[in-house]
């Protein structure tokens, strides 16, 4: 489950975040853009997202998050199933030993097992939907802090396009801004966790 989760992670930020540069088109034309954070005016720049996922401060607090509530889930649905396996070797052992007193006590202990499987599988599925949702939430908040630090990037820096370095077919490195972008978001988000510690 884990494996499958960090998987479902990585390729939702970098789907989500490509989403965001994928309606432009990817031609490089214009001015250009330094990858040492002295980004020129004008023209068209690009962003590596899977590089700004890896070296965001958030994305990576984010990602250290879902790991931990992964490998809890994991935990916790395995020790379920221990539990379960306990309880069906009990019945086999009671059946084959005849020391069920009657049939209603062997039909009772059934359905109290199957009655604890049926919980396994809606705490799996709580689990999943709850991880799901904080991936979304994540998402979203990741999604809202790019455009709008890209927003102010921009009032700068007045590129005509930034696109997602995945849909250019071919780009000079003088038009990747990843790093310059990198930097400010850090900035960004050091910024507010001071703000927000002061607020406490």
């Amino acid at each position: 489950m884990k494996k499958n989760i960090i998987k479902t992670f990585t390729l939702l930020a970098v789907g989500v975040l490509m989403a965001a540069c994928n309606n432009q088109p990817s031609k490089m034309e214009g001015g250009s853009a330094a990858n040492d954070g002295s980004a020129t005016q004008g023209g068209i720049a690009f962003i590596e997202l899977d590089s700004l996922t890896e070296h965001y401060e958030y994305a990576k607090l984010m990602k250290d998050s879902l790991e931990k509530m992964s490998a809890n889930a994991t935990t916790v649905l395995n020790n379920k199933d221990k539990e379960l396996e306990r309880s069906y070797n009990s019945i086999q052992t009671r059946l084959q030993n005849n020391t069920f007193t009657s049939e209603q006590q062997y039909k009772t202990a059934v359905a109290a097992f199957e009655q604890e499987r049926n919980n396994r599988v809606a705490l799996e599925a709580r689990l999943s939907n709850e991880l799901a949702q904080k991936q979304a939430d994540f998402l979203k908040t990741l999604q809202d802090s790019l455009d709008n630090f890209l927003a102010d990037y921009n009032k700068d820096k007045k590129f005509d396009m930034i696109l997602n370095k995945a849909t250019v077919l071919y780009g000079d490195n003088k038009y990747d801004i990843t790093q310059d972008v990198i930097n400010g978001m850090n900035a960004r988000y050091k910024k507010d966790e001071v703000k927000t510690e002061k607020e406490k």
